[in-house]
């Protein structure tokens, strides 16, 4: 039984000497039964038993295929942990599948073998052992904190689906879009993390487009191309972040249409993010747009003032810091749109106050931040319009208007763009203050100035004046 004081060896016999196979998993089982509910234990682990053990590998009987893809998906490294325990060193896990004629397939990426004995029919084997894999993942983004608010609710559902069963939802892909620092890189990783975790043979890899494009490069330098193609179209949950940036690459977007067609094929699941949906996104091949909309598409808006104040709190609480309420209440009033400038605010005061010797109370949360943020000044889509009418010399009624002179298109593409950047209002509340404009019109405003405000001398000036004025 656990606890039970077993000698590592006798007489140098190692400990397996001392137990039958099923005298372990008996033991195993027991370890198992205080870690998960009684009725998943009833379910998937009564009607199993050890049958084998070796130096390298412990064989478990199951009654059949699911059983043994739901014990080595979900319930894998509990098993191996608690074979470990009783035994005192680790082994390899493999689910035997016996008295069946039935052809097993493999599991995920897993090899199946088939053994016969000399009183037995076929049995098959699912190994757990599996080639390392670098996934790229940080442990650090995970669903637990990831604070979930009206501005993410959906795309957090729809991740957390993915991740409970990939390849298995109609999100595929799932493109999740939104602005810098609202949260996408946190949430594809969550999903890779959260994936890993509940199927332990799942083939994960996270990527940006950047380190895509790398790679692409230094195979086609390396003479290495099928190598690469043959790496991103083994993996079975792809998550590519920032896909914008494949724009002009057109070598790149061609190798990345492929791999995409040859995971989608094949059932595996692919993740992408992006700052803005796809059809906004200039210099992609319309091949590759076409492919990206035809799973879910979602986006992530800026947070709310609820929202920002429990994403602090959490920041707070994961860096073991003692920040005053009303300190987090100034933050999360003047920084409106991002949350690691949230963060940022967070480590810049406790750097301060570290270095300093100081307690961080309003007064000092105030000394330090307020270069950082306008404090106290609510910037509002009245204001806004306000200035941008003051700016072009126009009525501000007139921006909410049906007319379309190209002096009122430039100016209400601006005004839109300042909203969208410095409010946190969702587009369509964006699109009804300007003369009940749908989302849609507003997405192209935005682009629209985004894409020019590099090569645009007049409009550049224009955005810098204003982005000036209202936050003076």
């Amino acid at each position: 039984m656990p606890g039970e004081f077993r000698p590592d060896s006798v007489n140098n016999m190692p400990i397996e000497y001392f137990l039958t196979p099923d005298q372990l998993w008996s033991d195993a089982k027991d370890v198992i039964k205080s870690e998960i509910s009684l009725q998943n234990f009833n379910t998937w682990f009564n009607s199993s038993s050890g049958v084998s053990l070796d130096d390298e590998t412990f064989k478990i009987s199951v009654p059949n295929k699911f059983t043994a893809e739901w014990l080595k998906n979900r319930f894998n490294q509990a098993i191996v942990k608690a074979v470990a325990c009783c035994l005192g060193t680790s082994r390899k896990i493999e689910y035997v599948i016996g008295n069946s004629n039935d052809p097993i397939s493999p599991v995920g990426n897993t090899p199946v073998k088939t053994t016969t004995g000399a009183d037995s029919e076929p049995a098959a084997t699912i190994k757990t052992d599996s080639v390392d894999f670098e996934s790229n993942l940080n442990l650090r983004y995970l669903f637990d904190n990831f604070v979930v608010g009206d501005s993410n609710q959906f795309p957090h559902a729809a991740a957390k689906a993915v991740a409970e069963a990939p390849m298995q939802t109609k999100y595929n892909p799932l493109y999740i879009y939104g602005g810098s620092g609202l949260g996408k890189t946190h949430l594809v990783q969550a999903i890779g993390n959260e994936a890993t975790a509940n199927f332990s043979n799942l083939k994960v890899l996270y990527v940006t487009s950047e380190k895509f494009t790398n790679d692409f490069i230094d195979a086609i330098a390396r003479k290495k191309t099928l190598e690469f193609a043959r790496s991103y179209r083994s993996v079975d949950l792809l998550l590519l972040d920032d896909i914008q940036f494949f724009t002009g690459k057109e070598a790149t977007q061609e190798q990345f249409f492929h791999t995409f067609n040859a995971l989608y094929q094949a059932g595996k699941q692919i993740v992408l993010t992006s700052d803005r949906p796809p059809r906004d996104i200039k210099g992609l091949e319309e091949r590759l747009l076409s492919r990206f909309q035809c799973g879910l598409v979602t986006d992530i808006q800026p947070p709310d003032l609820e929202t920002r104040t429990a994403i602090l709190n959490m920041i707070v609480k994961l860096q073991g810091l003692s920040i005053p309420p009303e300190v987090v209440a100034y933050i999360a009033n003047n920084v409106t749109r991002n949350i690691r400038e949230l963060e940022g605010s967070i480590i810049r005061l406790n750097a301060y106050g570290s270095l300093n010797g100081r307690k961080i109370d309003i007064q000092f949360a105030q000394e330090i931040l307020k270069g950082t943020f306008t404090a106290g000044k609510e910037i509002s889509i009245k204001s806004i319009t306000e200035n941008v009418a003051d700016y072009y010399r126009i009525n501000p009624d007139h921006l909410k208007s049906k007319r379309k002179t190209a002096e009122l298109v430039r100016a209400r593409q601006v005004a839109m763009y300042i909203c969208r950047k410095y409010t946190t209002n969702s587009l369509k509340k964006i699109g009804e203050e300007f003369g009940g404009r749908d989302h849609s019109t507003v997405i192209h405003a935005i682009s629209t100035v985004e894409d020019n405000l590099d090569s645009d001398f007049n409009l550049k000036s224009a955005v810098d004046s204003l982005e000036a004025a209202i936050k003076s």
